[in-house]
């Protein structure tokens, strides 16, 4: 037990020991000890502790801006660098920080000096260093290193500031002094570990520091804290406020940790000069805090939960920013990440990289992202785990550009895909067109500046990249519903209803009807008993009389030929039976429902000789020898797959197939792949060898797609016999959302189900015959990914580089036997009509026996018809009159708006209509307005009468034109209508209150009766001192003025009624 006590302790020391020490000789590690990594609006200063070089990109970048200059010495490592962020193109020139790689004892401070070939503000950097120039050491402490430090140089580059474990130094770069300083001296009670710095300026002049770290509160345990420091130049600082972090999930941090370098421990401090602003990023807490200040507090304005290791200002109100995430990968560029936050929104905007801006690989292993830096137009740039600085492009609007080391040459800018846009020039990637809108197919950078409008009646969700007709995108379903039996499935019950059913609802059903020819049949004795009984007065004719008689008795069926009056009665007997015979036949010969004939003999042409069932049953059932041969040819038809998929870039080149085999997948070739005239379909269609499958289409790109159309065809199979026949497959479904693109992996399963059609035959001599068809029926999973937008971020679907279809294929296992049998067979129906005819006989029979028994004299009820009574007085002579039914009138707002009586046009069509067949008098009053402005001035369009009340020149209809509110005035129109002898007017047209109801009073002045058409008459709304006088209220102000004094109000149906009766 004490070996094993003695042992954990030196295991501790061995760990402290090894965590706490210093190493500067990883000289890879750029994230290490400090910041290495610095820029202004002119350059960008990197220092390669592994190339033992400064290397200094100059603004605007690329090979030829490039100056690396060397260490003083091969045993030199930076530990930090740092510039003002105010300093102009003639301060060319950075602080560091450094010491020996062997032990760290000799740090060094100074001050590195460079500049251009020219000394022009747009010239690149001298490579060659002056006497004057390079490395200026000013200050050499031979002491104990503090692993930890910051260090950090003012807005303008007057002074430098480094906070390490116990000590502060202040560097005046201009007299190039060094103070040193002790936090116990300048702050007693604090004790913490700096981990960043940054320094600015308050509104009111003063110089500012905010130094973020952990403070000690015992041996143990840590607090993460932020300091607000106010400086006062040259050597001067005062803590103005402070503020301690936690978070729900930790508080407290061990200090072997946050006294020493780790990865995971780091602290970034971003101030926004002009908003006085800054961001504060805690890994260790998964949160990045925003804080406002001026020279005395701190106040903690949001906190994002963001696991930021460093940040960025990326404009000018300090609203957009970059957080960069470490641990967050973009696989397969980066096992980082940047984000474009809107910090007023706590909304990411996009990432980077992304599809667009992508990053060059250069190793196997995608590079880590460690620091975050910005430079003019708010470029961005991003230090990674490689010594690669990243310059994240600005471009134009319409293109984007892929992001590239910043020494390499510049990338060319690119046009914005298909299917997207980018209106404005800046860092952001090209965005996808809202749904309803569409990218132009035409090249050209206006094109891809905005999208256009798609039609109304197009398929355009996000991304589209062309107008698509919906009706051309349509499903297509061979699963009708199998026919059910009618409520009569007796021979009995559908010859009664045949035979005795007298249906007067059409001419057809009249005619056909066999009671209807026995009633007409039946009137015949009447006619016979009359002229017989006025024979009966005249002796001479009695003769004839008692032949008649003689011959009828002969045909007496029902009283065995003791009565010459049922020999009249039998002919309509004989009907019937004649009916009941062919009516049998002709009903046997409309089975199967695939013949396709029709019950012309029947009032019901859908009367059918076939009764249905259906079931569902098990597969695994044992068929019958009659059953297996369709099950087999069903398993035998083959697939043909065509897959179509809309509003998408993708090509052929795409596309990589593969069929999934449990684990296993092995590659699935396509028969046909091609792209659609349109520009945005891709069809690709394959051969389906068996009926349980999964196809995975995978398309690698980062393109979008709108929607898919997925078809199944089959070939029809048939029998040597025909007794067998498989259908053709011809199937269609469309998988989309109407706003949305498919999801980047979409799972379609189609279930396909066996359905058998078994005809039974007429005789019982002959086979059945059997149809089968494979029905599908598909289910899919979220088809896109609106859930993950809506929770993640929007910027999701910019990561995308592969779209999946997974498309699976099963068999249920069951399926649906549907049963087709006649009604009745041949033997069936022959016994059913000599029975019918038995019983037809026997029924006449015994109603003429109770009739002969009682003596009881039979009379027939009149019937008496009741018509509707008409005072119309409408005869040949009435004429149709149509006032101003002209094209002006459709523009209700012209008019007054809310036009009343919305069935007009389809009233006057059918009086127009109903007046032309009977050869009735019409006569058309065209409105010419004399003022150019109308819309009924002859100049205008307007001016033109309706398609639906053009006059017929071939029917004789004159054209009256007026110019006034009444059609008699300047017409001929009161001459016409005495000519034609017309009594009665009938007036129908536009306006009600205007020159209809003007015509209607002259007309009933002159004479003339007025039958003024309410529902074929309108009117609009009326607007008088600011107040609206609504159209139905005009209408029937009018119909009531008009009504029992100058006209007579009716209806379209009230007039073509009277006139049907003429």
């Amino acid at each position: 037990m004490r070996n094993m006590f003695l042992r954990l302790i030196i295991l501790n020391v061995l760990v402290t020991i090894f965590i706490d020490a210093i190493n500067y000789s990883d000289t890879h590690d750029y994230d290490a000890y400090g910041i290495r990594v610095i820029s202004t609006e002119h350059f960008v200063a990197l220092a390669q502790n592994d190339a033992l070089q400064y290397q200094v990109s100059m603004a605007p970048f690329g090979p030829e801006y490039v100056c690396n200059y060397n260490y003083n010495s091969s045993n030199e490592f930076i530990i930090n660098l740092a510039v003002g962020r105010r300093q102009n193109a003639s301060q060319l020139s950075f602080v560091y920080l450094k010491t020996k790689s062997t032990d760290g004892y000799h740090q060094t401070l100074g001050v590195f000096t460079f500049s251009r070939v020219n000394q022009s503000s747009n010239d690149t950097c001298d490579p060659t260093i002056k006497i004057s120039e390079g490395s200026s050491d000013v200050k050499v402490w031979n002491r104990e290193p503090s692993e930890m430090s910051t260090l950090q140089v003012d807005l303008d580059g007057n002074y430098a500031y480094g906070f390490l474990s116990k000590r502060i130094f202040i560097y005046d770069i201009k007299n190039r002094s060094v103070q040193d300083l002790e936090w116990k001296n300048l702050f007693p009670s604090l004790n913490i570990e700096p981990h960043a710095l940054d320094i600015g300026e308050t509104s009111d002049g003063f110089s500012i520091a905010i130094v973020a770290g952990y403070y000690e509160v015992d041996v143990q345990k840590t607090l993460s804290a932020l300091y607000l420091l106010r400086l006062d130049p040259p050597y001067n600082m005062t803590l103005m406020d402070n503020y301690t972090f936690s978070s729900d999930n930790q508080k407290y941090f061990r200090s072997r940790y946050t006294s020493t370098y780790q990865y995971n421990y780091v602290m970034s401090v971003s101030i926004h000069d002009p908003t006085q602003q800054v961001l504060v990023a805690i890994p260790q807490l998964s949160q990045t805090y925003l804080f406002a200040f001026n020279s005395t507090a701190l106040m903690l304005i949001n906190t994002f939960n963001h696991s930021a290791r460093s940040t960025a200002w990326l404009d000018e109100d300090g609203i957009l920013a970059g957080f960069l995430l470490g641990n967050t990968p973009t696989l397969p560029w980066a096992q980082s990440r940047l984000e474009i936050v809107n910090l007023s929104a706590s909304d990411v905007l996009y990432v980077y990289p992304n599809n667009q801006q992508t990053i060059e690989q250069w190793s196997i292993t995608p590079p880590t992202f460690l620091r975050l830096i910005t430079t003019y137009d708010y470029q961005i740039g991003i230090l990674t785990s490689d010594g690669t600085v990243l310059l994240v492009s600005a471009a134009d609007a319409g293109y984007y550009v892929t992001t590239d080391d910043i020494n390499n040459s510049r990338p060319s800018q690119q046009m914005c895909p298909d299917g997207t846009y980018k209106s404005t020039r800046g860092l952001v990637p090209c965005t996808i067109c809202p749904t309803m809108t569409r990218s132009s197919s035409a090249r050209g950078l206006m094109n891809k500046m905005n999208c256009i409008a798609c039609s109304s009646d197009s398929f355009c969700p996000l991304a589209s990249i062309s107008d698509l007709n919906t009706s051309f995108i349509q499903s297509a379903s061979q699963a009708y519903a199998y026919p059910t039996s009618s409520a009569s499935s007796s021979f009995d019950d559908i010859l009664m209803q045949n035979t005795f059913t007298l249906d007067n609802s059409t001419r057809r059903c009249l005619l056909i009807s066999p009671l209807f020819w026995s009633l007409i049949i039946l009137i015949v004795p009447c006619i016979v008993l009359i002229i017989m009984g006025g024979l009966s007065y005249l002796p001479a004719r009695k003769k004839h009389i008692r032949r008649l008689q003689c011959i009828f008795r002969h045909t007496d069926l029902i009283g065995n030929g003791e009565l010459w009056f049922g020999g009249l009665i039998s002919f309509s007997i004989i009907l019937l039976i004649i009916y009941n015979f062919w009516f049998g036949s002709v009903f046997a010969n409309i089975y199967p429902i695939e013949a396709g004939k029709i019950a012309y003999f029947s009032c019901d042409t859908s009367l059918l000789n076939a009764q249905f069932t259906s079931s569902l049953q098990l597969l695994a059932t044992i068929k019958s020898n009659e059953e297996e041969p369709i099950f087999d040819m069903l398993d035998q038809q083959e697939f043909t797959m065509t897959v179509n998929l809309f509003q998408t870039s993708f090509t052929c080149d795409n596309i990589a197939t593969q069929e999934n085999v449990g684990t296993y997948s092995v590659t699935l070739a396509h028969d046909n792949c091609s792209r659609q005239a349109d520009n945005a379909t891709l069809t690709v269609s394959y051969r389906v060898p068996y009926h349980q499958i999964d196809i995975q289409i995978n398309l690698t790109g980062s393109h979008y797609i709108g929607g898919a159309l997925i078809c199944l065809a089959g070939p029809r199979l048939t029998s040597n016999d025909s007794t067998y026949i498989v259908q053709e497959m011809n199937y269609c479904s469309i998988f989309s959302t109407f706003d949305q693109t498919l999801a980047e992996t979409t799972i379609i399963d189609f279930s396909l189900t066996k359905v058998i059609n078994r005809t039974e035959v007429l005789d019982y001599s002959g086979l059945m015959n059997y149809t089968g068809i494979w029905i599908p029926t598909s289910t899919h999973g979220a088809l896109s990914d609106r859930v993950a937008y809506a929770q993640r971020g929007a910027f999701l679907r910019y990561l995308s580089t592969q779209q999946t279809l997974v498309v699976s294929f099963t068999e249920t296992p069951f399926f649906v036997m549907n049963k087709q049998e006649p009604v009745s067979r041949y033997g069936e129906i022959l016994f059913h009509n000599v029975l019918f005819t038995t019983t037809v006989i026997g029924i006449f029979a015994l109603v003429f026996l109770i009739f002969k028994l009682t003596l009881i004299p039979r009379r027939e009820k009149n019937i008496e018809f009741f018509t509707m009574s008409s005072n119309l007085n409408i005869s040949k002579t009435t004429t149709l009159l149509l006032i101003d039914v002209q094209k002006a009138l459709r523009n209700e707002e012209y008019w007054g708006g809310n036009r009343c009586t919305p069935n007009l046009e389809e009233n006057i069509t059918k009086l127009l209509t109903r007046f032309r067949q009977l050869s009735l008098p019409v006569i058309h009053v065209k409105h010419d307005s004399i003022n150019p402005s109308s819309p009924l001035h002859p100049s205008n369009v307007g001016n033109e009468i309706e398609d639906y009340a053009q006059a017929l020149s071939t029917n004789n209809e004159p054209v009256l034109h007026k110019s006034v509110n009444s059609a008699f005035i300047g017409t001929d129109l009161d001459k016409r209508l005495r000519q034609q002898g017309t009594s009665v007017l009938i007036i129908v047209g536009f306006t009600t209150n205007h020159c209809c109801e003007t015509t209607a009073r002259m007309a009933g002045n002159l004479g003339f009766s007025v039958l003024f058409v309410r529902d074929a008459i309108a009117t609009f709304d009326r607007h008088f001192q600011g107040k609206t006088i609504k159209s139905d209220d005009v209408h029937f102000n009018t119909l009531a003025n008009l009504n029992e004094e100058f006209a007579t109000i009716v209806t379209t149906e009230e007039v073509i009624q009277t006139i049907d009766k003429l």
